[in-house]
């Protein structure tokens, strides 16, 4: 793996945890340098210390990706760490419960800032030295709630749909630039996130391992999602083996998006 992202600078948002935080250790092992952003600081430490001890480069940044200023700064940083950016894995999101009856506009507002408009302000922030060097690899987290009808996630389900459409967008107009634009649409992968979405859903009654067991069984493939599922197709997304592909939202889902969710589960 050490050779496929040779020499590359990938930025990773959302790198405190979870998909993150095991993208960029993956991405590092693959040779790449590393920008660890995350809104928790002392997270996205902790990531890019690890890949320092492993002998890789990496650079912490602290990142609200709703924030304009914010999400510029990070550009900034990663380009006065290491000079150029070849890669970015707009990867920060927050859950999103409810149904659209029941959402707070507060609530629907603060999903789709982070969710959605934070995937367009990180890759708004990384395409101008993208577009000045001729090339460039996006990859953005979308989820199998961007593609098939999930219960009680309104305003999650309208930010990753929103990200499918921007990621197809961005990959038309950014294709004579050199720049590849694709997303991955995660299923249920045992994350941070996704446990503190099964505890608002009260799908954890006792043990999380038994609940994620449970949850198993609606998956054509028989098991829940891994971190290794959602980083090594991210790696494969970033790298020189994805040349002619761009545009596309790739399910990594267990085959849960082909089979139909099922009411209830």
């Amino acid at each position: 793996m050490s050779e496929r992202l040779a020499a590359k600078v990938i930025v990773i948002t959302g790198a405190g945890s979870g998909i993150g935080a095991h993208t960029a250790a993956t991405c590092a092992q693959a040779g790449a340098a590393v920008i660890c952003a995350d809104i928790d600081p002392e997270a996205a430490e902790r990531t890019a210390s690890a890949i320092a001890d492993s002998g890789a480069k990496s650079a912490a940044v602290q990142v609200d990706v709703s924030d304009e200023a914010a999400a510029n700064a990070m550009a900034t940083a990663a380009l006065e760490a290491f000079g150029k950016i070849d890669g970015l894995f707009a990867n920060a999101g927050i859950t999103g419960e409810g149904s659209a009856a029941s959402l707070s506009l507060a609530d629907w507002n603060r999903v789709i800032a982070v969710n959605l408009t934070g995937v367009f302000l990180s890759c708004r922030a990384v395409l101008p030295s993208m577009v000045d060097a001729g090339a460039g690899a996006i990859v953005a987290t979308s989820s199998i709630g961007g593609l098939v009808g999930v219960p009680n996630i309104a305003a999650y389900a309208a930010a990753k749909g929103g990200v499918t459409g921007l990621v197809r967008q961005m990959a038309v107009d950014y294709a004579p630039d050199g720049v590849r634009v694709n997303a991955i649409c995660p299923g249920t992968i045992p994350t941070p996130l996704v446990v503190s979405a099964y505890e608002q859903r009260n799908f954890i009654a006792g043990d999380v391992d038994d609940a994620f067991a449970r949850a198993a069984s609606r998956f054509p493939l028989g098991r829940v999602g891994t971190l290794d599922d959602a980083a090594l197709l991210t790696l494969f997304l970033l790298s020189e083996e994805s040349g002619w592909i761009t545009g596309q939202s790739l399910a990594v889902d267990g085959g849960v998006s082909t089979a139909g969710w099922q009411v209830g589960q």
